[in-house]
């Protein structure tokens, strides 16, 4: 709404300037106007840089994790590898449920970088029974009814500011790298392998 009264001001401040003959009115009217168009400008800049007319939201969710893994594991895995030298934005693979496979989570967007820039996820051990992550997500929303209905322009609402995961794990669960869990992937197939080479052997001395 606020762009439709700075374009009726404008108009209204070259005609008060341009077409009042009488002074008094003329100056009465384009210097009302004049600081009108002002102050509307300097709110709809103040919205844009400062987010006048905003609040900050803060919504907290926590939701249980599973391992890697799977059930039929005996071991409960987290694979996990830190980009870059801080310790605020790692990628890591677990499952959502226990019926769903293990997928990537976290993963930086190209496409959206902006947004990835105002993301953080961290990893953590604790003396806890479940792994479980907890999202704190900071949003820009309007503070009241006509704030939005004077200020909106576009889809500002739900812009994000922070979010910040925080991944806790049990302290018995055992935290890979890819590179790790590939290793550990080769050891248990060459253990598997050599189980195997023996049961047939000693099939074969029974008979």
């Amino acid at each position: 709404m606020i762009i439709y009264l700075i374009f009726l001001l404008v108009i209204v401040v070259i005609l008060s300037w341009t077409l009042i003959n009488n002074r008094t009115w003329r100056w009465l009217i384009g210097l009302t106007s004049s600081i009108a168009l002002v102050a509307a400008v300097s709110i709809m800049t103040l919205n844009f840089s400062d987010h006048y007319g905003m609040k900050k939201e803060t919504i907290v969710e926590t939701h249980q994790i599973y391992s890697a893994a799977g059930d039929q594991s005996p071991m409960q895995i987290m694979v996990a590898k830190q980009l870059g030298t801080k310790s605020k934005h790692w990628v890591m693979v677990y499952r959502d449920s226990q019926a769903v496979k293990a997928s990537t989570h976290f993963v930086p967007q190209k496409r959206h970088i902006v947004e990835t820039v105002k993301k953080q996820s961290t990893l953590k051990k604790a003396n806890v029974d479940h792994a479980t992550v907890k999202t704190t997500t900071v949003r820009w929303e309007w503070k009241n009814d006509t704030a939005k209905f004077w200020l909106n322009i576009g889809d500002q609402a739900g812009e994000l500011v922070s979010q910040k995961s925080v991944v806790t794990v049990p302290e018995n669960w055992q935290v890979l790298s890819p590179s790790q869990l590939k290793q550990l992937k080769k050891k248990m197939a060459a253990q598997q392998s050599t189980q195997k080479q023996a049961l047939m052997t000693q099939a074969s001395s029974n008979q």
